[in-house]
């Protein structure tokens, strides 16, 4: 038998896992005490040797993090050895590198507090930046939310789609939504006009025109770009223009922001809480585990 624990982030996406592999469920209750500081209460204190915590580190990110911090430690209290995390949005993970002179580069912490846990291995879904992974294989497992994209677009009976990052360092992560819809893919390039400075977004290399234009990104924050980025393909006369994001922030009214500059859906894991998190990351999850 294997034990989910479902942690206060998200933890619908824990439930659903726990129905998928027909797991034993153990809930927990929580409650935050005047001056802060979060309780957590198992719902049974037995937990089976394999177990899998998972915990979204949702806002509160900071209290999120420490619950899973003391989810896999009282796991272990109760009889798990076998520790599997999943955190299907890892905070702290885009700040990968210093730009400022002292500067904490938050990403490389958060691992060293996950690594001195139980648990033998983490899961993650579409972490900002994979090559802070590298050579940690055995312990990290990221996976992609961006082929379910594809197939849900599929079913939307595009015209000529063509599917764009917001810059080329999430190339990579459209090439797998088209590759599942067989369409192009594109990112864009910034340019800056030489007098009066301001920025613009163009497609690196494929005309948009009358083509409906799929924008995916892994995490939506204030929505600054994908703004732009809607701005510039309707200068370039696109078709229909839909965004996909993993994880949907949306910090300020972002959603509203890009809906108004004209993108006809928003769409979403439910790794955060979002009226946009139509695809769910559980059975992502479940094949992951299966493999293994």
């Amino acid at each position: 038998m294997t034990t989910i624990i479902s942690g206060p982030g998200q933890s619908n996406i824990g439930e659903q896992l726990a129905k998928l592999l027909k797991a034993d469920l153990i809930n927990i209750q929580h409650k935050f005490f005047p001056d802060g500081e979060r309780d957590l209460i198992f719902s049974k204190e037995t937990c089976d040797e394999q177990t899998i915590i998972v915990q979204s580190i949702v806002p509160p990110q900071d209290s999120n993090l420490i619950s899973l911090l003391q989810m896999a430690y009282t796991a272990q209290e109760f009889g798990a050895k076998d520790i599997s995390l999943v955190t299907p949005y890892l905070a702290y993970a885009a700040k990968d590198r210093r730009i400022l002179p002292g500067e904490v580069v938050s990403i490389f912490n958060i691992f060293k507090m996950i690594e001195a846990t139980p648990a033998k291995r983490l899961f993650v879904v579409d972490i900002h930046n994979p090559e802070v992974l590298l050579g940690k294989e055995d312990f990290y497992h990221n996976f992609s939310a961006m082929s379910d994209f594809g197939k849900y677009f599929l079913k939307k009976n595009l015209d000529n789609p063509l599917v764009l990052a917001p810059d080329v360092g999430a190339k990579e992560r459209v090439a797998i939504i088209g590759k599942v819809m067989n369409a192009e893919t594109d990112y864009f390039d910034k340019k800056r006009e030489p007098i009066s400075g301001e920025a613009k977004l163009f497609p690196h290399e494929i005309s948009v025109k009358n083509r409906d234009v799929i924008i995916a990104d892994e995490l939506i924050r204030t929505g600054g770009t994908i703004v732009k980025a809607i701005q510039a393909l309707q200068e370039m006369n696109a078709g229909r223009i839909f965004v996909a994001s993993t994880h949907m922030m949306l910090v300020n009214d972002a959603d509203k922001k890009i809906l108004a500059a004209g993108a006809e859906e928003l769409i979403g894991t439910d790794s955060l809480p979002s009226e946009y998190g139509i695809v769910p990351v559980a059975p992502m999850i479940k094949d992951q585990l299966n493999k293994h």
